[in-house]
């Protein structure tokens, strides 16, 4: 194990600008994950690991053990505080290489489309949910939060690993890729949810940004819009539980018996 110090390490400087700008994991194809449940879906999933990172004192050695194929390097505590996404850490991160997925020709099946979604817990979040809710796809727009980021990653707890992931997809692009219907959640002007006919073919769902909505040029390509009905006096939902009711409708609804 290997130990540093400075924050003049070159090491530690990368890392730094991987914590720190979406950027740069754009750029060099890696991120970093911090916590335990995130490092074993890490390993369990098989992902190449460059690097395990420890806070000097943290009992983590057991997953840097079964990572014992990457360098390891042990930070002192105020280095390592400087590039967890989160205040209070077990002390373990992962440096990993991001899978880089290029959009398909044609999808077939259901995805979700995060639409300027800017909130890097929330777009992490609505990831975790559509992993759950049996969604393999998730499209990214330009001015979406950095999907591999560390906090957007954090947020998602593993379903990264779960998910075929493309980024900077403009509607456009996506239109011509998704052989489907788009279905766009939207706060008004819109049917309900619940009475709404959804299609057993495949839907691309598409959640928004927060406040903003759905983009108007996206708006152009969907074949319907749909609402969660709320309580009198409450204006909208939060866009992950949002697409949390819609895609378990959408799973309700086909997993319900067919006469």
């Amino acid at each position: 194990m290997k130990p540093i110090t400075s924050d003049a390490n070159p090491n530690f400087r990368r890392w730094l600008k991987l914590a720190t700008h979406p950027r740069a994991v754009r750029e060099t194809g890696r991120t970093l994950a911090e916590g335990l449940h995130l490092a074993q879906a890490a390993l369990a999933a098989r992902v190449p690991i460059a690097a395990v990172l420890v806070r000097r004192g943290s009992a983590s050695s057991e997953v840097a053990a079964a990572a014992a194929d990457a360098p390891t390097y042990e930070l002192a505590p105020p280095l390592f505080d400087r590039l967890a996404p989160v205040q209070t850490s077990v002390g373990l991160m992962l440096e990993l290489a991001v899978a880089r997925t290029e959009l398909p020709d044609a999808i077939d099946e259901d995805l979700v489309y995060l639409d300027g979604v800017q909130d890097p817990g929330n777009a992490g979040a609505l990831l975790r949910v559509a992993a759950a809710a049996g969604v393999r796809w998730a499209l990214g727009a330009s001015g979406t939060a950095a999907l591999w980021a560390p906090r957007t990653l954090r947020a998602a707890q593993g379903a990264h690993f779960a998910l075929r992931i493309v980024e900077g997809v403009v509607p456009e692009a996506a239109a011509r890729s998704f052989r489907g219907v788009w279905i766009a959640a939207a706060a008004h002007q819109a049917e309900s949810l619940l009475d709404a006919v959804l299609p057993r073919s495949a839907i691309g769902w598409v959640f928004g940004a927060e406040g903003q909505g759905v983009s108007a040029a996206m708006l152009a390509h969907c074949g319907k819009r749909v609402r969660i009905p709320l309580a009198a006096g409450i204006e909208s939902l939060n866009v992950t539980a949002a697409a949390a009711i819609c895609l378990f409708e959408r799973r309700r609804r086909l997993d319900r018996p067919q006469f």
